[in-house]
């Protein structure tokens, strides 16, 4: 009798994956799915079918074979019999109702096959049962509201933060219930706004938002956008987020002027506000918080409030009037110290008299205007309008030099009117004085006003009739002038009125008297007199004529100019029957109308005799005869030889003691001028000395002047400032004395210092000038009167221009990095200077990178500070470079241009030596690279060497020991021809055979007894190069236990492959295997 036995096969594992109510896959031995349609759900189909095969199929007949039944033993969880239900013959599985994957994610039952005959023989076999999921769950996120925070100088690609020290990045978390909470949900998050300027990356369970365009704090400090999550089907509720912009130190503190001019009076007491000042930063927090300082001019007597920019009187101090001063002041921000900003402005500041003791000044002392004598009555002439330091109200008045009242001034508003008409034939020109008055005693100043005026042609020209004219001639002259008969304007005006003409022509004399000398009996043509007649109109047209015909024989007479010339020579003796006088009448018409009558005039001539003629010799220079000398006559005015000398070779006259006359007291002086010649010619003159009245030497407004700076790219004639100084009925002219190398000019009579030629900031910041002022009285004489009041100084700032560009410290920046360098690691420093000063040369840099594949930047710089940092990670990058340019613009970004050129070598520790040291790192710090850098470079010329790193020295095995008394200075160098960095040997060749000179370079900064011990390989290659040594044996040892286990597993092989044949017979032949006994 056999023992039956069932078999399931091989305890097939089968697995079910049910789509949650209606859907279900089945595997059996590997995974197989199936989808089930509505209408189809029980029996679940499952492929293969579950099936167990009895292994007695030879029982005879069939019919006696026994059934097998099928059912559930145990399942996982306790549940499962809720949901499922197994068919005992079919072995059908029936779903009995639909689970819930947020209840349920897998089922673990065991089937159980049996015999039906009484002897079970069971087999068993796992079926487990994986839920998935169904699409009916929309995404939602963690929290309903996000804040973040964002700096304004964050770079593109920087993840929004969570907190306001932008430490911890802002987390956003979207969950779908359909998908387990440790998967990734794979939905998309979109946003309603700002997609240009934040992005959400696209995968993951955690996301983050980042930056896609920079933000400016001060257009728009915060951001605020909703956000949704799709899973395709589904949509979750919108959730708000906030940005908040956190503000960066990018706002320059600014004045509102450039300079400030105040006043300040001698009464002020200290504490008193001179001048709020107050710059304005667009930044907020500290950032904004702006604050002030003195940085020069202050001269001990003034200080500012650090905070809010009032600038007051010290204590202890006493103003004088008449003192200006210029203060330098700082307004910065107070951003941290490597990022502070700051801006200066000039303020001017002037002592005046105590407050309520000055009277209203005129802008200018003297006012100079042309009016036409047709001007109309009751027309504005000129504004005279004074101001007054306290504001009081201001009464004008005439004072004098207008006693017929042609003009008339408003008392209130300083308006000049024409209060009658004009004539320029009676007063040609006017000289007022115009008062203005605040009412209070000493309150009163004067302007003078000088006022010419100008000719309209209403006038006819006029002769007194037939009234005589007696001219002269001398005998033996032909051609000789006798005289000029001429109409001359009375005065000189720049505008002419043309007029109708409506009087005669008036001879200057109506009786022209006129002698002609004989000098020499050939001489004739001489010149003699002028005869002229006046027509009082600007424009006349005269012509002149001799309107008696026997003189015309003798005398001829120019018709523009009226001079009278003899014609034939005359002599006195021959014409002593006949007389020596002639008399004619001469003629002068006036073309300006055509119509009017000539004017006459009665002309005499008289011939004379001269007994002598004068002689006169030539001197030339360089004879002893030409070199003159000078004395004073000690006897003919010995009290005024007591005062007064003259030099002997200039003939300058000066004073021989202080003078302690009276005014206007007249000095007369014998000075004799004497030659070396042989016999010594001499020759006296009279000079008169009048002692001056203190008044009449000028004084100057002010002792000092401050003009406002002039820019240095002002042109050529570019008024600087006026100085001004006053005298009683003087004609003041100004000079420069001192500090002018011909950068400035002064108008000596308006005293307008311009610029004659182009001025530099960078040469010269400021000019200090001496003018003088003196009275054209003493110029004219080519005298001088000296004093203190006549001089003053000038004080003139060259203001600053964006004239010069950027000049970086070197044309071309090489430096390396290493492989393993974090982001935003510290490369290299880039600086350019600017000659220009101020704002102008303030820096702003940029990088100029080629494109690459990925689109990704390898490096960035700090805009301010130059410094180039990592943008990547640069692994299996070594040996290769980059190269770029770096751009620096000055005024922050907005003026003039440079740029040099960069290139970053990436190396690791293979390309490194460490330069060992027996003193601590700190002192190594000094001077390091500079000095190792020459020795490199004696070999190979521009390379670059670059610290990696200092730190303690390390040894020992593995070199896991330290030593922080000693230090290890780990360097690499770049070849600039390559752009590679030096192979380790060769540089470790440049430097161990110079290490004694290295030694003597360093000695000032290790100290005494300070010296490199060696250099030597870095830890890691070192260690790598043991690693391979113990790589070796290792490879060895795998190989043989590689054979060993090639032998051992032979003979198995053999084993099972002689089986399976034995298998493949007998199922061919139906033979049972040996030791079976079936029946």
């Amino acid at each position: 009798m056999f023992i039956k036995s069932l078999h399931l096969h091989n305890f097939l594992f089968f697995q079910i994956n049910i789509f949650r109510k209606f859907f279900f896959s089945l595997s059996v031995n590997n995974v197989f799915s199936m989808s089930l349609f509505q209408g189809r759900v029980n029996p679940v189909n499952v492929t293969p079918p579950i099936q167990a095969v009895d292994q007695d199929r030879n029982i005879q007949p069939p019919s006696d074979r026994p059934g097998i039944l099928y059912s559930i033993l145990i399942g996982k969880p306790a549940s499962y019999a809720e949901y499922f239900s197994l068919n005992q013959t079919t072995a059908e599985l029936q779903l009995l109702k639909p689970i819930s994957r947020e209840q349920y994610q897998h089922l673990d039952l065991v089937i159980k096959a049996e015999q039906d005959n009484g002897h079970p023989l069971p087999a068993f076999a796992n079926l487990h049962i994986e839920v998935l999921d169904e699409n009916n769950q929309a995404p939602y996120f963690q929290v309903a509201t996000y804040h973040g925070f964002i700096s304004e100088s964050a770079l593109l690609g920087t993840t929004i933060s969570s907190s306001a020290n932008l430490s911890t990045p802002l987390t956003i978390i979207a969950l779908d219930n359909d998908i387990e909470e440790t998967k990734d949900p794979m939905v998309r998050i979109s946003l309603d706004n700002y997609n240009s300027i934040f992005a959400v990356t696209p995968s993951g369970i955690a996301r983050y938002l980042t930056l896609l365009r920079p933000v400016d704090h001060e257009e728009q400090p915060s951001y605020a956008f909703t956000m949704t999550a799709s899973d395709g089907v589904q949509e979750s509720s919108p959730v708000t987020v906030n940005i908040t912009v956190i503000d960066a130190n990018d706002n320059t503190p600014t004045f509102p002027n450039v300079s400030y001019n105040v006043n300040v009076y001698t009464d002020m007491h200290p504490g008193n506000t001179i001048l709020q000042l107050s710059a304005v930063d667009a930044d907020e927090g500290p950032n904004g918080l702006v604050s002030y300082k003195i940085l020069a001019g202050d001269q001990g007597h003034f200080t500012i409030n650090d905070y809010t920019g009032r600038i007051t009187v010290l204590p202890g101090v006493n103003l004088t009037m008449g003192r200006s001063y210029a203060l330098t002041v700082r307004a910065s921000d107070n951003g941290p110290a490597s990022q502070r900003r700051s801006s200066i402005t000039t303020v001017y500041i002037e002592v005046l008299p105590p407050n309520n003791q000055s009277p209203p000044r005129f802008p200018q002392l003297i006012y100079s205007l042309e009016v036409s004598e047709a001007m109309r009555t009751g027309a504005t002439l000129l504004n005279i309008q004074a101001t007054d330091r306290e504001r009081d109200l201001i009464t004008y008045t005439i004072l004098r030099g207008d006693p017929n009242s042609i003009f008339e001034v408003s008392q209130t508003s300083g308006l000049l009117l024409l209060a009658k008409s004009l004539d320029r034939e009676l007063t040609d020109h006017y000289t007022l004085t115009v008062t203005a008055s605040d009412g209070k005693p000493d309150g009163t100043s004067t302007a003078t006003v000088n006022i010419m005026v100008t000719d309209v042609n209403d006038n006819d020209p006029e002769f007194g009739l037939l009234l005589p004219l007696n001219l002269t001639v001398q005998e033996e002259e032909a051609n000789a002038f006798v005289g000029q008969v001429k109409v001359r304007p009375v005065t000189t005006g720049f505008v002419s009125i043309i007029n109708v003409t409506r009087s005669f022509d008036l001879f200057r004399k109506s009786l022209i008297n006129a002698e002609i000398r004989i000098t020499h009996p050939k001489c004739f043509g001489h010149y003699d007199s002028l005869t002229q007649a006046l027509d009082p109109d600007l424009d006349a047209n005269i012509t002149y004529r001799i309107r008696t015909e026997e003189a015309r024989e003798l005398f001829a007479v120019n018709s523009l100019t009226g001079e009278l010339r003899v014609l034939h020579s005359l002599d006195f003796e021959k014409l002593l029957p006949n007389g020596t006088t002639w008399n004619f009448v001469v003629e002068a018409v006036d073309g300006g109308s055509g119509k009017m009558p000539p004017g006459l005039a009665s002309v005499t001539v008289t011939v004379v005799y001269l007994f002598s003629v004068l002689s006169f010799f030539v001197i030339f220079q360089g004879t002893a005869a030409s070199r003159v000398h000078y004395k004073v006559d000690l006897e003919q005015f010995p009290y005024s030889t007591s005062i007064f000398d003259v030099e002997e070779n200039s003939g300058n006259v000066l004073t021989r003691v202080n003078l302690n006359e009276e005014p206007n007291t007249k000095f007369s002086l014998a000075v004799i001028a004497y030659d070396d010649g042989e016999p010594v010619k001499f020759n006296k003159t009279l000079v008169e000395i009048t002692v001056l009245q203190p008044s009449i030497i000028p004084v100057f407004t002010q002792e000092e002047y401050r003009f406002s700076p002039v820019s240095e790219n002002a042109p050529v004639g570019t008024i600087a400032g006026v100085i001004l100084a006053a005298a009683i009925n003087q004609t003041i002219v100004y000079s420069i004395i001192d500090g002018n190398e011909g950068e400035f000019i002064v108008n000596n009579i308006t005293g307008v210092i311009s610029t004659a030629k182009p001025l530099d900031y960078e040469s010269n910041s400021s000019y200090v000038l001496r003018v003088e002022a003196d009275s054209m009285r003493v110029v004219s004489s080519n005298l001088r009167a000296p004093s203190k009041s006549n001089t003053a100084k000038v004080f003139i700032d060259v203001q600053d221009e964006n004239d010069h560009p950027p000049e970086f410290t070197k044309p071309f920046y090489l430096g390396g990095v290493a492989e393993d360098a974090k982001t935003f690691t510290s490369v290299l420093q880039v600086q350019a200077m600017d000659k220009d000063t101020g704002n102008y040369s303030a820096m702003l840099y940029r990088l100029i990178i080629p494109p690459t594949t990925d689109g990704k930047d390898g490096f960035v710089i700090e805009p301010f500070t130059g410094v180039i940092k990592t943008a990547i990670m640069y692994r299996n990058m070594r040996r290769s470079y980059f190269k770029f340019d770096v751009v620096a613009t000055d005024d922050y970004g907005v003026g003039l241009s440079s740029s040099a050129q960069v290139v970053v070598s990436v190396v690791n520790q293979l390309d490194m030596q460490v330069v060992v040291s027996n003193v601590p790192p700190t002192v190594v710090e000094q001077n390091k690279d500079q000095i190792l850098e020459r020795y490199v470079q004696d070999q190979i010329p521009g390379a670059k060497v670059v610290v990696e790193s200092i730190g303690s020295r390390r040894f020992g095995e593995g070199y896991e020991q330290e030593d922080y008394s000693k230090s290890d200075l780990m360097i690499y160098a770049i070849d600039p021809l390559t752009n590679r960095a030096l192979s380790r040997q060769e540089l470790f060749k440049f430097l161990d055979g110079k290490l004694l000179d290295i030694n003597k370079e360093f000695q000032p900064y290790l100290g005494r007894g300070g010296r490199i011990l060696e250099i030597r390989t870095p830890d890691v290659v070192e260690s790598v190069k043991k690693a391979v040594q113990s790589v070796g044996y290792t490879e060895g040892a795998l190989l043989a236990l590689a054979v060993i286990i090639i032998m051992c597993c032979i003979p198995a092989i053999l084993i099972v492959i002689i089986t399976y044949r034995q298998f493949i017979f007998y199922e061919a032949f139906h033979i049972p295997p040996v030791g079976r006994n079936d029946k």
